[in-house]
């Protein structure tokens, strides 16, 4: 499948994505907890940067537990745990099962019970792959293209998707790595990996780019690599980057949309000439989404 955008929408996608960035409000729950994240004003739990062979180890752990809308519950779950067992975090395989799981439970008492379950064997196995291949950087540096290196975390690690076709929390993994500033600009593999694409990248097909009548729908696996390729026309020396603005696309957030979040309204949103739902914002005064209105 191919995703066709003219100049003019590549340019006001890339305004888009610029308006997300600066604002800030999309950045991956679990870089909160790295320094510098200043949660809640403080610097972060973990003592080392996300591109750190730990950082990495930690954005693996994220990534394993990963499931849509709740990204900042499996931060505040790592976050916890570090805070407990410190650098023990790592070798989670080699602690008791039944003193992990009553800590999950603390940490996540209102998690449904059986996805709260299947975290301690999560970690663990994260933990044994930890095992198997040493550092995590070197490893992806290592390999001549990271569709190889999705297929090692499917198949090694516990509930992270083996049969699953759009392997969504490998992808995730490695997409959260090029969050850190300068991981991906040192790995080429980057350039030509397919990230994961969700419902917002949907939207935005749908409701921006209108592909005629007739096109055929893209089943989830062909999603990745139909996106990444609309994302190296718009970025070709940093394509993950459109990622989370496509997500953030009229992604509902309470009552407001994520995208209006992140760009202060629609008035400065670049795609909103294109949105079928800026108008409504823009005619009833588009007023600051701090000050309440329209959300």
């Amino acid at each position: 499948m191919k995703i066709d955008a003219s100049r003019e929408l590549l340019a006001a996608l890339r305004q888009y994505v610029e308006g997300c960035e600066a604002s800030g409000k999309l950045r991956p729950a679990i870089f909160a907890h790295f320094p510098g994240g200043a949660l809640n004003g403080t610097d972060g739990v973990f003592p080392f940067t996300p591109d750190s062979d730990r950082g990495l180890a930690v954005l693996l752990f994220a990534a394993a537990l990963y499931r849509p809308g709740g990204e900042a519950l499996a931060a505040r779950i790592l976050a916890g745990l570090y805070r407990r067992y410190d650098a023990g975090i790592f070798k989670l395989n080699r602690q008791p099962f039944e003193p992990l799981r009553d800590a999950i439970e603390d940490l996540a008492p209102r998690l449904d019970a059986e996805e709260r379950d299947r975290i301690p064997g999560i970690l663990r196995s994260v933990c044994d792959f930890f095992y198997r291949v040493g550092p995590l950087g070197p490893w992806l540096a290592s390999a001549p293209d990271w569709e190889m290196r999705v297929g090692e975390l499917c198949n090694e690690i516990y509930w992270m998707g083996a049969r699953s076709r759009a392997r969504t929390k490998a992808r995730w993994f490695l997409w959260l790595a090029c969050q850190a500033p300068g991981f991906g600009a040192r790995h080429p593999q980057a350039l030509g990996f397919d990230w994961p694409a969700g419902e917002g990248h949907m939207r935005f097909l749908f409701d921006i780019v209108r592909p005629p009548y007739g096109f055929k729908v893209p089943a989830p696996e062909e999603r990745p690599a139909a996106f990444s390729t609309l994302a190296r026309a718009a970025f070709p020396d940093s394509p993950w980057r459109l990622r989370a603005p496509l997500e953030a696309f009229l992604d509902r957030k309470g009552m407001g949309f994520a995208c209006r979040a992140a760009q202060g309204g629609c008035l400065p949103c670049a795609l909103a000439p294109h949105c079928p739902a800026s108008a409504r914002f823009i005619a009833e005064g588009d007023l600051p989404l701090e000050h309440g209105a329209n959300e």
